[in-house]
């Protein structure tokens, strides 16, 4: 197999998406990798009365890209039946079992539920159980003939890496494949390295969200969802509803309207957004699927502070491959709301992900694969302020009041200072420029139409993000 190295091989790899497969590498006769999303895997968990170990399971699921499909604890009420009847209707592939000491006999409880409703099936679930080896002997024979594994008590980031990986490895199906949110980690690995700060990628496509966090010393924070643009819409919607999805559209549409667009969305998932209208619908759900992922990780307990203090953002997926490139910033943005100053890049179409996926296996440069394309900066002023941002072109000073929100186009690198402060951001060449947010944290929305739509359509064209022809993209 030919491997990405600094010296500059190159493999080729196939990057699925949903309606078929892109080929990237020097040989067109067949691939050395495979990207895919790996199959679905639905998780249940069985847990003791540990709050802590309800959030480590859950950081498990994001992690493994994992659907959390039914979640029991033995605190909870409910009888045998009804514990082995909500089992069998979550249909789990795999369920994990982590046992509090001194409460072996309550999990071997919600075991023999699983074993009732589970072990006649088809498609009988494997057993991850975490335990003292004790604990661990009658839990598994409490399982009658359902398959059990060891594994760690997900206490540590090493030991949440040893199950997702066992998860991924139900995923792949016994394929040599790389998984799409296995190669986003690998990337976010590689920027990190190569650039000696931290990297955040945050990747969209079809039928998943992910984002991943790597710190110049190689520390990992990763989540993973199968929320998607495309085939994954319409699970944006039924956890969000059309109001969530609706109240980002920079023009006026009527649920039924929308309803019929998202539906469309899934059943043509990779086709191009044909209208102004569908391109912010995507835009729309793409900020919902990262909203979503972002709760979903707080409430796994993952270091939300270091994801928000990432001062470097990368795009990828079908964030990197809107037409404009403000189109991808102002979803970030909105969709991250980070503080501070932020850099936010794209990756070349795929780039990133093949580079991800060769560094599952080997070395690779990541040198060329993103486009930098604003420098951010988020303030709450109690009163007007001055932003200073020199280019090429000299120094340009723009006075910034609470509401504000504009892009100042820059050539050359940058340098922004801020009045009253000795501080100072630097950049280099952006493809737009200088994008100033003084909208506030939290972002509020109006609840009317009348007001809301007016304020989104103000927000688009202030970065010129959408174009006032219909026709254009």
């Amino acid at each position: 197999m030919t491997v990405a190295t600094a010296t500059g091989l190159a493999a080729t790899v196939d990057v699925a998406h949903e309606s078929g497969s892109t080929r990237i590498g020097p040989r067109a006769d067949a691939a050395d990798l495979r990207v895919t999303m790996g199959e679905p895997l639905r998780l249940a968990v069985l847990v003791g009365r540990e709050p802590a170990n309800v959030a480590a399971a859950h950081a498990v699921a994001l992690g493994a890209n994992a659907d959390l499909a039914v979640t029991l604890s033995t605190a909870g009420a409910g009888t045998l039946l009804e514990r082995a009847s909500a089992l069998r209707e979550a249909r789990p592939n795999a369920v994990l079992v982590i046992a509090d000491k001194g409460d072996v006999q309550g999990m071997i409880e919600l075991v023999e539920a699983l074993r009732l409703g589970c072990a006649a099936g088809p498609n009988t679930p494997i057993l991850l159980v975490s335990a003292d080896e004790k604990a661990r002997a009658r839990i598994s024979a409490s399982a009658g003939p359902l398959r059990s594994e060891a594994v760690p008590a997900p206490t540590t980031p090493s030991a949440r890496e040893a199950i997702v990986t066992r998860l991924r490895a139900l995923r792949r199906g016994g394929g040599d494949i790389v998984l799409r949110d296995e190669a986003i980690e690998a990337a976010a690995r590689s920027l990190a390295l190569a650039n000696g700060r931290a990297a955040l990628v945050l990747d969209v496509s079809g039928s998943s969200t992910s984002l991943a966090l790597v710190q110049p010393d190689g520390a990992l924070t990763a989540a993973h969802s199968r929320l998607g643009v495309g085939s994954g819409a319409d699970r944006i919607v039924a956890r969000s509803g059309l109001d969530r999805v609706r109240r980002w559209m920079p023009r006026p549409i009527d649920a039924p309207a929308l309803l019929e667009r998202v539906f469309n969305r899934a059943r043509w998932p990779d086709a191009v957004a044909p209208s102004v209208l569908t391109l912010a619908l995507e835009m729309s759900l793409a900020r919902e699927a990262v909203a979503h992922l972002l709760r979903d990780s707080e409430r796994a307990g993952l270091d939300m502070r270091a994801i928000a203090n990432a001062r470097w953002i990368v795009a990828t997926g079908q964030l990197a491959r809107f037409p404009r490139a403000a189109q991808t910033a102002l979803v970030v943005l909105d969709a991250l709301l980070p503080a501070g100053t932020k850099l936010i890049s794209r990756e070349r179409p795929d780039a990133l992900v093949v580079a991800g996926a060769i560094a599952t296996r080997s070395a690779t440069d990541v040198a060329g694969m993103t486009e930098d394309l604003a420098l951010v900066t988020s303030l709450s002023p109690k009163r007007a302020t001055t932003v200073t941002v020199t280019d090429d072109a000299g120094a340009i000073d723009e006075k910034v009041v609470r509401g504000a929100f504009f892009l100042m186009p820059t050539t050359g690198p940058v340098q922004i200072t801020f009045a009253g402060s000795t501080a100072r951001e630097t950049a280099g060449p952006l493809a737009l420029g200088v994008i100033v947010d003084a909208r506030g944290r939290p972002l509020e929305l109006p609840q009317r139409d009348a007001e809301r739509v007016p304020t989104i359509a103000r927000w688009y064209s202030a970065v010129a993000c959408l174009p006032i022809d219909e026709g254009t993209l």
